[in-house]
């Protein structure tokens, strides 16, 4: 048999934080889910899987709201988000609007949404530098259905 040397290693590769986050969040939202069931005497587990276990807490947050450690919950989910966003950094989104809406420009326009935990910021703006005040968005968002339908399409 020939061996050979100096490959590189082919497969998935992993990322140790990205899953040790995982483990944390999937740990934190069945600990709640246990707090459900077990103080409201549900039959009904749901399971452990995160969306399952989203979908569970999602059917009980008006319960949770009132609960006396519903404030523990929220502290505890806003380390989790703050600790992805660590980890992917601020997540900046361009929405393509069509064309500029200053007369003669022909620039692609889009809006750039982004935020935190405690601010979004959005703006719209042209390729060339012309931006929309906010005052002016919603007469955008028929142009918006119509680039993302052209998209689609």
């Amino acid at each position: 048999m020939e061996r050979i040397s100096g490959t590189r290693s082919v497969g998935t590769r992993l990322d140790e934080r990205v899953l040790s986050l995982r483990a944390q969040i999937a740990d934190l939202l069945s600990s709640w889910a246990g707090l459900v069931v077990a103080e409201r005497r549900s039959t009904t587990a749901p399971g452990l899987e995160v969306p399952a276990l989203l979908r569970f807490l999602g059917s009980q947050v008006r319960w949770l709201s009132e609960h006396p450690a519903g404030p523990d919950l929220d502290v505890e989910l806003a380390v989790l988000v703050d600790s992805s966003r660590s980890l992917f950094g601020p997540q900046v989104h361009r929405v393509s609007l069509g064309v500029c809406c200053h007369p003669g420009c022909t620039a692609p326009l889009f809006a750039l949404l982004s935020g935190t935990r405690d601010s979004a910021f959005s703006r719209v703006i042209c390729d060339t530098g012309h931006t929309v005040p906010p005052a002016q968005w919603l007469l955008l968002s028929a142009r918006a259905r119509m680039a993302m339908d052209e998209g689609a399409a």
